[in-house]
């Protein structure tokens, strides 16, 4: 596991929820972390089954809630963690959780050891499991035992399965509030200036993993001229497609930057219309409505079917221009 700083900041209201539960032995066998990837689910994720399989006590709820942000990098034989498979031939992960990748589950569970020794099947995430590894899914978290934990990741809400929702309890963790999103990241950007800060909170509606990418790739150069192209399609010049398409290549065209290059066009759509609903241009508006649509149906299929980069955004600037 990467260290990126020594502690999670933030979302003080879903840390004591859990918390709580583990200073009062209220864990439940199938809990669901739902919430957008900078929440760090997944080092959470790993404290809470830490300290599940440990049976570790606290002195206090803070305690508790001291040892669920701590980030370190440690194995467990009584922790299971599944997710998405590096191909090291491709250099690239599997697209997604497919049933074989599950297939071990039962085992783990059905392994025998000490008495009451709990396990934690923890699945980085939802979004990523194929319908057969759902389906397989479904059979094994139905009828758990009082040692099986499940604890599961999920950053679409609409990914989750209806029918383990009903099994779990879920957690939510929701984008930073303004005050704490402000707090965050001075400590990561001291020399930012506080007007600077707040134009990243609108732009990113409070999402801390988009303003680290945003600005370690310096999207910044790019963004009034986005604004441009998206207020006016004739902005767009011969050039312009092949302007960004260079730009993402600079840094890396590993799905990483592509995806945050993604989350990028839709926020600053987002943030187009806003500024279109108070200028009451409604052709704008409509104009803004379609680009932002037909982005979220070519993003899903670029990466579900492993699309050409280049021939992606082509299209898509092809799209906005004839609009």
């Amino acid at each position: 596991m990467t260290r990126l700083k020594k502690t999670i900041l933030g979302f003080d209201r879903e840390i004591n929820i859990l918390a709580n539960r583990l200073c009062n032995n209220d864990l439940p066998n199938c809990l669901i972390l739902s919430g957008p990837k900078e929440a760090e689910l997944k080092i959470i994720a790993l404290n809470l089954a830490s300290s599940l399989v440990k049976k570790q006590n606290f002195n206090s709820v803070d305690e508790a809630c001291l040892s669920l942000r701590n980030i370190e990098d440690y194995t467990n034989p009584y922790i299971l963690l599944i997710e998405k498979i590096w191909l090291e031939d491709k250099k690239k992960y599997k697209k997604k959780i497919f049933r074989e990748d599950i297939s071990y589950i039962l085992d783990f569970f059905s392994t025998k050891d000490e008495v009451n020794q709990k396990r934690v099947c923890l699945i980085n995430s939802l979004d990523d499991l194929s319908k057969d590894a759902v389906n397989s899914l479904l059979k094994i978290v139905e009828e758990p035992n009082n040692n099986s934990h499940f604890i599961l990741i999920n950053h679409k809400e609409v990914a989750t399965v209806p029918t383990i929702k009903s099994r779990s309890h879920i957690v939510k963790f929701k984008y930073h509030r303004q005050e704490e999103f402000i707090k965050i990241i001075e400590n990561y950007y001291p020399n930012l200036e506080n007007k600077e800060i707040k134009n990243l909170f609108n732009l990113s509606k409070g999402s801390i993993n988009f303003v680290k990418k945003y600005l370690e790739y310096n999207f910044k150069d790019m963004d009034s001229h986005l604004t441009s192209v998206l207020r006016n399609s004739k902005n767009i010049k011969p050039n312009t497609v092949f302007y960004y398409i260079d730009f993402v290549k600079k840094y890396s065209d590993k799905d990483e930057v592509i995806e945050i290059f993604f989350d990028f066009i839709s926020l600053k759509i987002n943030e187009t219309t806003i500024n279109a609903c108070k200028e009451n241009n409604v052709g704008l508006i409509n104009k803004l409505s379609k680009y932002y649509s037909f982005l979220l149906n070519l993003r899903e299929k670029y990466f579900i079917y492993n699309l050409n980069f280049d021939h992606t955004l082509i299209t898509y600037f092809y799209f906005i221009k004839n609009v």
